[in-house]
């Protein structure tokens, strides 16, 4: 018995040694080993970090006048571990806030990453709310507020297609950029320019350290910690003449439409504008509910931008297409005339030309001068639809621009193919190739493939990719990097072939039957082509696209008002004042 009982007390001694055993070496590890580890994790009840939103960078006009900038702005933050620990506080910040209780600690749970991580609750706060939460500090454990930018536009110029808005990062948005520092709350680009050059806008946060107490108050600043202060945005100066766009915008303030104006030397975006549009600065303030789903359900779609994304049949401008294709295979020649009465017969159909009474004979300049749509039907059974679609493609339509500018459209250049699948082999008929060589039919492009187009036919052959930002500036160090004009050459157009054809635009403007006069400006060669679109849903788009000088050409533009009627008498005015703003300014007008 007292042998059991012996045995029975070794035991629990030996047992009692082990135990102490492993809790001396688990204490040594945390001790020696990961004392860091943990000693970081008390650290966070007393230390926190401040991030340091970066200033955005800023957007100027081609001669540096400022056209998008920043207003400081104030947004509140709290810490999950030392609010969420008291119920007063909740209901304090949501009084103040004017939020109900449950939604802001759903919101707060649902956007946090880790407790003592800050989480960005409200922006763009007024200074009711400042001075509320300055005010009952001591009541309002963990909450802080952080000093930020907002967007606004200094230079009358709205733009907003072209500048786009910012919002709060989406979870799919932070899913993409994982590996950067974006974090919950953050603001991004979501459109236009503000979102292709995000990376060089955004700029680089910083962060510095605070000391608070129990209570999630501030006590000190830790500068011994080795704070990072935030690097600004990089600064965009676009290609953009602040005048035309002033101009396009005021002339088209109560029309839908598009106008592109173009530099042919160098592919720069001189203006771009699309109605109806937005006032940016809706964005640069809190968005309720109801002004998002108006934007987004208005029946004009003023979030649409109709430069680069939406696509339209572009009339008569198109002609000039089917011309430069029978030029180059000798099936049209200038000797040739064709006798115009008015209408076209295909088989039992009459075709009828926009001039009911006929033009008479004309030849190819006559026919571009006048826009005869007789003679390019006529025509057209020479050509076919296989080089006509042929040339479309060299003219780069059916092809995105890469013009520096998010969600562009290709635009649609129908071929024997497209027909066959749409209607089935020999299910349709040549009417159809009718209405596509007069820019008809299931021919689709946008405004800006048609000023690019207009540059083409400016430069002869040359295209310069369309692009918007001229230079990048580093606000620091005053570095600057230059976008790299790309250009490429079109195949299987000659020399004289762009030169008849730019005849027959000049006789457009400056001849004495040209449907575009009012396109005219004094000592200054104006080179165009109307279009008049039929819309199945309303009333003809009106079209114009053009150059000058006609020699050494400066400018190239394509002007599209939607539902506007005659291309003559709607675009071409207003292709007018663009080029008289221009050459005006560049002193080049000759006043006899």
């Amino acid at each position: 018995m007292y042998q059991d009982l012996s045995n029975l007390k070794k035991f629990y001694m030996l047992f009692t040694l082990v135990l102490f055993a492993i809790l001396i070496v688990r204490t040594g590890q945390l001790q020696l080993y990961q004392w860091d580890k943990y000693f970081r994790e008390s650290e966070k009840n007393r230390i926190r970090d401040i991030i340091l939103e970066p200033l955005r960078g800023l957007i100027f006009d081609r001669d540096g006048e400022v056209l998008v900038d920043n207003r400081p702005n104030y947004s509140v933050s709290v810490v999950p571990y030392e609010f969420l620990k008291a119920d007063s506080a909740i209901i304090l910040l949501s009084e103040i806030l004017n939020l109900d209780p449950d939604d802001l600690k759903k919101k707060i749970n649902k956007n946090k990453r880790g407790n003592f991580s800050p989480v960005k609750i409200n922006r763009q706060i007024d200074f009711r709310v400042l001075s509320a939460i300055e005010e009952r500090r001591l009541d309002l454990p963990g909450v802080f507020y952080n000093t930020e930018s907002k967007r606004y536009y200094p230079g009358g110029v709205k733009a907003s297609h072209l500048f786009g808005y910012l919002g709060e990062i989406t979870s799919g948005e932070l899913k993409k950029f994982k590996d950067t520092n974006y974090r919950i709350g953050d603001s991004i680009g979501k459109t236009g320019i503000e979102l292709q050059d995000e990376e060089y806008l955004r700029g680089t946060p910083g962060v510095k350290y605070i000391e608070v107490d129990v209570l999630g108050r501030e006590v000190r600043n830790l500068t011994g910690l080795g704070g990072v202060s935030p690097n600004p945005g990089r600064n965009l100066f676009l290609t953009i003449h602040t005048e035309i766009q002033k101009y396009l915008e005021e002339v088209m303030a109560d029309r839908k439409g598009a106008a592109v104006v173009l530099d042919p030397r160098n592919g720069e975006v001189l203006a771009l504008m699309s109605k109806p549009d937005y006032d940016p600065e809706i964005f640069s303030n809190p968005l309720t509910p109801e002004t998002w789903n108006l934007l987004v359900n208005h029946e004009n779609k003023p979030l649409y931008n109709r430069a680069s994304q939406s696509l339209f049949p572009p009339g008569s401008t198109y002609k000039l297409v089917l011309g430069a294709a029978g030029l180059e295979t000798g099936d049209i020649t200038l000797e040739e005339n064709i006798l115009c009465t008015g209408a076209h017969r295909l088989g039992n159909r009459l075709f009828h030309c926009w001039k009911k009474t006929g033009h008479g004979e004309v030849n190819f300049l006559a026919a571009v001068e006048q826009s005869c749509n007789v003679y390019f039907w006529e025509k057209s059974r020479d050509i076919g639809l296989k080089k006509w679609s042929e040339f479309s493609r060299n003219f780069q339509f059916g092809k995105l621009t890469k013009i520096d500018l998010p969600n562009e459209s290709p635009g649609l250049v129908p071929t024997k193919e497209y027909f066959d699948r749409k209607y089935g082999e020999k299910k349709w008929t040549r009417g159809l190739v009718l209405n596509l060589v007069v820019g008809q039919g299931d021919l689709l492009t946008t405004p800006l493939q048609m000023a690019q187009f207009a540059m083409i036919l400016a430069n002869e052959g040359v295209l310069c990719r369309p692009h918007l930002v001229k230079k990048i500036q580093d606000p620091l160090t005053g570095e600057v990097v230059f976008t790299k004009v790309d250009s490429i050459q079109i195949q299987g157009t000659s020399k004289k072939t762009y030169r008849t054809i730019k005849q027959g635009m000049n006789l457009v403007v400056n001849g004495v039957k040209g449907t575009a006069k009012s396109a005219r400006i004094r000592g200054v060669t104006v080179c165009g082509k109307t279009g008049t679109a039929q819309n199945p849903h309303g009333n003809s788009h009106a079209w114009f696209i053009g150059f000058a000088p006609m020699d050494k050409p400066e400018i190239a533009l394509c002007i599209m008002v939607e539902n506007g009627g005659s291309g003559g008498a709607v675009a071409a005015p207003i292709a007018g004042g663009v080029l008289s703003i221009y050459f005006n300014d560049q002193k080049f007008a000759k006043i006899p």
